[in-house]
């Protein structure tokens, strides 16, 4: 008789998933000043601004990623002296960058400007912008143009992981763009996972990942990672205030981050580093506290802040990872096969008789305390289901069920 059955992977640790996305950082500098040049914006961000933020994520343990452009606007490159930055300034952004916001938030790419498209082989702006490239550009092209912009971050320590594309650019040829992310990241980083951010998804009540490759024999995939919450805080550069309730309310009882974490949906939002500045005034920045401290009090443990390169991982795990169960009358073995190794990686099986002990490979995990979310190197069995929380490795382990 078949005792174990119904497996089914679960989020880390039994945990939800969540991650913010900061779009369009760039040392020194306000993109919208250039962007948007047919307004007063202004064009300066001091590194006391950036240290702040990396203070508030720190104090609330934010994850996800954080942009940062590298030939801003098309005035240069990051890893040369900026026109109108002084170079100590230029040095201490990314010193902050890649010592304090890095180990928190992936850094990734936001193709190169964010604005006028750059001739990759003279170093120069070209005459039409990122954002409307797709016509003028190939997968080959676009696999030359991220590696460049990786090579260049990767040049000043910030190890980026991935790509955001600003706009919507290259949404109409998004199977060559996500080809082309897949192969910048292993030829500039050497990394087998990649992923990118290019989707907004408001409506949806689950906002999953999207696996758009996998190779099962070299582990190398590539994930889609979609925000599902608008930017609450893009009004304050306009001296408006954050809409800070469309994503949580002050009782934590509506909004768009409720929604989806009652859905049980990884929990996703996105905002921009103009919005946080707010012309200076850092009214979004000081909006995001509160914000922070919401979801802090609101969904405590149960959610888990996570960096997007480590959700792309799990994601693309759970898609690769194949499953042979087998049972005695003294145990139950699974066998889990996967070509990408995973922390964490957290399983659920129908287990109606009771475990006694639990291994993952020659590891014997603890029994978990309390009720609601894993340790790793644990397991729980609750209401007839057995789960367990331990790193998946690549190639093969056995998780055996004693009882």
């Amino acid at each position: 008789m078949t005792d174990v059955r119904d497996l089914r992977f679960e989020w880390p640790q039994l945990r939800r998933p969540m991650f913010l996305i900061v779009d369009d950082p760039a040392p020194c500098l306000n993109l919208a000043h250039y962007e948007q040049y047919f307004e007063p914006h202004v064009r300066d961000v001091p590194n006391s601004f950036t240290n702040a933020w990396a203070d508030l994520i720190e104090e609330f343990g934010v994850r996800g990623k954080f942009s940062v452009l590298p030939v801003p606007a098309g005035i240069g490159r990051i890893d040369r002296p900026l026109p109108g930055v002084k170079p100590s300034d230029q040095a201490e952004f990314l010193r902050i960058a890649r010592d304090r916001i890095s180990p928190r938030m992936d850094i990734c790419i936001e193709f190169l400007t964010h604005f006028l498209a750059w001739d990759i082989h003279h170093d120069r702006p070209l005459d039409y912008t990122e954002k409307t490239m797709g016509p003028f550009t190939s997968e080959g092209h676009l696999t030359e143009y991220f590696t460049y912009g990786l090579r260049i971050l990767d040049s000043l320590g910030l190890s980026p992981t991935g790509a955001t594309s600003p706009g919507a650019a290259c949404c109409d040829i998004e199977g060559a763009y996500s080809r082309a992310i897949r192969d910048a990241v292993r030829e500039a980083r050497g990394l087998s996972i990649a992923w990118y951010f290019l989707h907004v998804d408001v409506s949806s009540p689950v906002v999953l990942p999207r696996l758009m490759s996998l190779n099962e024999n070299s582990g190398q995939a590539c994930v889609s990672l979609l925000s599902a919450g608008n930017d609450p805080s893009w009004q304050t550069q306009r001296q408006e205030p954050s809409n800070l309730d469309m994503l949580i309310t002050a009782d934590g009882q509506s909004g768009r981050l409720v929604e989806l974490f009652r859905n049980g949906s990884p929990i996703s939002f996105h905002t921009h580093w103009q919005s946080l500045f707010s012309e200076g005034r850092a009214t979004g920045l000081t909006d995001f506290r509160v914000l922070f401290g919401r979801i802090r009090e609101h969904f405590g443990e149960r959610a888990l802040w996570t960096k997007c390169s480590d959700l792309a991982r799990v994601w693309a795990a759970q898609a690769a990872t194949r499953v042979i169960v087998s049972e005695t009358e003294a145990a139950a073995e699974i066998r889990l096969r996967s070509p990408i190794a995973c922390p964490d990686f957290t399983v659920s099986v129908r287990c109606d008789r009771e475990a006694i002990r639990v291994y993952a490979g020659a590891q014997i995990l603890k029994p978990a305390s309390g009720d609601r979310h894993l340790q790793p190197d644990t397991w729980r069995h609750s209401d007839g289901v057995l789960s367990w929380c331990a790193a998946l490795p690549a190639g093969e382990v056995v998780v055996r069920i004693e009882r």
